[in-house]
């Protein structure tokens, strides 16, 4: 069941508005490191990439949602408002942050963070850096990537087949991430994606998502 006053505050965000953030669940301090995606769902990657960075960085983690998205798949797991309840308590459970967003750029979050007196720093994949240098991804087109590479503090996990050409990034060693795995899971190159696909063709996600989704799921185990 969805918390009520989940709910209300993402219905509560406009993604027409000014950037605006909510801390659902607060994080300690100034400055983290926030990973944001559609989490859809939430999986063991995601934490081990937060959690990661985290350590490198030297701030707290914090997971991170925004009202505006990309446009979504057909195979959807959950709806967003079952994604903010989840990841709550996926947070709650990690001992991370969760916030929410009203804006989808990680200009307009960043920017959002800043004038609350926060000092972010945000993960993103190698892949994700082709999207964020394309002026189509913007309104203000070749603007809003000078602004994004000169006002947003990226920290880049490799992925495979894709490129970094950019020096004004930080880039983690992939096996700082996945060197040990999670609970003997190789989580290399997992994604909500696959773990949806594994739903839908009645396979088991043991040591793929955190325990609030294994349960969401209907009772697959999770060890994390």
């Amino acid at each position: 069941m969805i918390r009520k006053d989940l709910g209300e505050r993402w219905g509560q965000l406009d993604p027409a508005g000014p950037p605006a953030i909510d801390w659902l669940v607060p994080i300690v301090g100034s400055r983290c490191v926030v990973l944001l995606g559609a989490f859809d769902p939430p999986t063991n990657a995601h934490l081990a990439i937060v959690d990661a960075a985290a350590g490198i960085v030297g701030a707290p983690a914090a997971l991170g949602m925004t009202k505006m998205m990309l446009a979504r798949p057909d195979d959807e797991l959950f709806s967003p408002e079952e994604r903010v309840a989840l990841l709550t308590s996926v947070a709650e459970e990690e001992r991370s942050g969760f916030l929410i967003a009203n804006r989808g750029t990680y200009l307009d979050v960043a920017r959002a963070l800043g004038a609350e007196g926060f000092d972010a720093s945000f993960l993103v994949g190698s892949d994700k850096l082709r999207q964020l240098a394309d002026p189509a991804f913007y309104r203000d087109g070749s603007d809003g990537v000078a602004a994004t590479f000169a006002e947003v503090r990226l920290v880049v996990v490799p992925r495979p087949g894709s490129t970094i050409d950019r020096d004004d990034v930080t880039v983690i060693d992939p096996r700082d991430v996945f060197g040990s795995g999670v609970s003997g899971a190789d989580l290399t190159g997992l994604s909500g994606t696959k773990v949806r696909r594994k739903v839908a063709a009645g396979e088991p996600v043991d040591g793929l998502v955190p325990q609030a989704v294994a349960v969401a799921l209907g009772g697959y185990t999770s060890a994390r």
